[in-house]
């Protein structure tokens, strides 16, 4: 009987060894084992939450710039503005009745004049046609518009309401006359005019002619300062010619001077 247990014992014992090399050998390599998997439980779960951990923190951080910008850059909107870089005049009307007023144009589509320059008074003048131009607010982004009426107003849209014939006066003013509505018996353009205290005159109205001040107009308008226009002139420098070798002059002998000739004066008498 003990012969035989020792037997199964050593059988069995081969039986397991053998299966543990087995298993040695399934294993690749790279991958950690039993003992690892035992010493750090969840390990590709905790490496995938700090790789998710950080790809959110990084996509949080590139965009974050990005929305704090776009806050800037709206409130940067409300509250400046810059001067047009496409070529288009950019300044103020000043009409001269009364104490003078500058025409503005306000978000909400009201049209007057203020006698202190403002955001609201930087218009923006464009050429649509031959005489035929466009006056938008800067601030307000809205056109300068007409209606039936001869009723002034800001336009979100650019329409037909919005076209105005610049004419240039013999007193360097400006007159802006619609392009489109007009008296239909006596064919009398409207034009855009303010009254003495600054508010907007209907341009049909019979005292709003071209020859009054109210429908005067000076522009106003930023000009860049350009850059000076210089140059230099660089003068080549004159070469000097290389001085010329003088030959050599064998050194003279010394001569002896002579020796001084006397004179005797002689007197002669009688």
């Amino acid at each position: 009987m003990s012969l035989s247990f020792l037997l199964l014992l050593l059988l069995s014992h081969l039986i397991l060894s053998a299966w543990a090399r087995g298993e040695k050998r399934l294993v690749p390599k790279g991958q950690p084992g039993q003992a690892a998997t035992a010493r750090n439980p969840g390990g590709a779960s905790s490496s995938w939450s700090s790789k998710s951990t950080t790809s959110s923190s990084s996509s949080s951080a590139s965009s974050s710039p990005a929305a704090s910008l776009g806050s800037q850059g709206s409130g940067l909107e409300q509250t400046s503005f810059q001067w047009s870089p496409s070529g288009r005049r950019t300044g103020s009307l000043y009409c001269r009745v009364g104490i003078g007023f500058h025409l503005q144009i306000y978000p909400d589509g009201k049209v007057n004049g203020s006698h202190e320059a403002n955001m609201l008074s930087i218009l923006e003048i464009f050429a649509v046609s031959q005489g035929i131009v466009g006056i938008r607010g800067v601030f307000s982004n809205k056109f300068l518009a007409m209606s039936k009426k001869g009723k002034l107003h800001a336009s979100a849209r650019f329409t037909d309401d919005c076209k105005f014939r610049e004419r240039f006066q013999e007193n360097s003013y400006n007159t802006y006359a619609s392009a489109i509505h007009r008296t239909e018996n006596t064919g009398r353009e409207w034009y855009v005019a303010l009254n003495k205290r600054g508010k907007a005159k209907r341009g049909c109205s019979p005292r709003v002619k071209p020859q009054h001040i109210s429908t005067h107009f000076l522009p106003r308008f930023k000009q860049l300062e350009q850059p000076e226009l210089s140059f230099t002139v660089t003068v080549p420098e004159k070469k000097k010619p290389p001085n010329p070798i003088k030959p050599k002059v064998p050194l003279s002998t010394s001569r002896r001077s002579p020796s001084p000739v006397k004179y005797r004066l002689k007197f002669r008498f009688g």
